[in-house]
């Protein structure tokens, strides 16, 4: 079974995580595993059963969110990676796969930019990158966000998901619907906390980065009808890393690793057989 373990880095906070089953006997490189916005280790709980017997995992709650260390004043997404990283260091792992979902991009290409040597392998889901040449994310302003929190839940829970799965979900499948409403809704966050790391990714897209100088084998996964990150900026993104590999999900939006985690797994699990060979 899965299990969970605090971290305490240098710098006194504590970043809490998910080790996999598969952390104690398998054979194969670690896994670490980052979250999106507004999120904790709950985004990759499917994939996480579909992968974590056959790869030791390490998911992640970033600063602020799920049971880690909130934020006591505004961050950089540079510190969120390096925190990471430290976890990594901890566990005394030199060398790891890498997986990030949506902001979990942002902080994987802070990563594979910074650490290169690190990494076996680059997993970017339903994400983009800084600078004009990207399409834009919808617009989130702050006075949004706090009305968006101030809802009553289930309502609030129910809106975010159904903005963010493809749009027949609720109808054709209402099990599976209310399956992520719940899983949401398990892992409340603090507005606060989703103020700071908003203005953190916010400062991050505003800048370019340099992401043509990855060279570590990258698959990148959209949703074929994501709302939220245009999937064009997924052919973007593979055109300005080498090799890169782009697979869509059919039918599915920008939760697509909830919707459809045996797809993902296995473009996921093909994929990091071939980045070891």
């Amino acid at each position: 079974m899965s299990h969970t373990r605090d971290f305490t880095l240098k710098s006194g906070a504590v970043v809490h995580t998910v080790l996999s089953e598969g952390w104690e006997s398998s054979q194969e490189l670690p896994v670490l595993c980052l979250s999106g916005f507004g999120c904790s280790h709950y985004n990759f709980d499917e994939i996480e059963k579909a992968l974590g017997r056959d790869y030791p995992m390490v998911l992640v709650d970033n600063k602020g969110m799920g049971k880690s260390s909130g934020a006591t004043s505004e961050y950089e997404l540079r510190e969120v990676a390096m925190e990471a990283l430290e976890v990594m260091d901890q566990l005394e792992v030199p060398k790891f796969h890498l997986m990030g979902i949506s902001m979990g991009g942002f902080l994987s290409q802070i990563i594979a930019l910074d650490n290169p040597e690190r990494l076996a392998s680059l997993s970017l889901m339903c994400t983009t990158s800084g600078g004009d040449e990207f399409i834009p994310l919808p617009p989130m302003p702050a006075e949004q966000l706090k009305a968006f929190y101030a809802l009553e839940e289930p309502k609030r829970t129910e809106l975010a998901v159904a903005a963010t799965v493809y749009p027949s979900l609720p109808q054709t499948n209402p099990e599976l619907f209310q399956k992520i409403c719940s899983l949401r809704r398990s892992h409340p966050v603090d507005v606060e906390q989703v103020l700071f790391q908003k203005k953190a990714v916010d400062q991050w897209l505003a800048q370019k980065w340099p992401i043509e100088k990855i060279k570590t084998p990258t698959l990148i996964l959209s949703g074929a009808e994501d709302r939220f990150v245009n999937p064009e900026n997924a052919k973007r993104l593979q055109s300005k890393i080498s090799g890169a590999l782009l697979e869509f999900v059919p039918e599915s939006d920008h939760l697509f690793f909830l919707e459809k985690p045996e797809i993902v797994a296995g473009h996921l699990k093909k994929f990091l057989k071939g980045a070891m060979l």
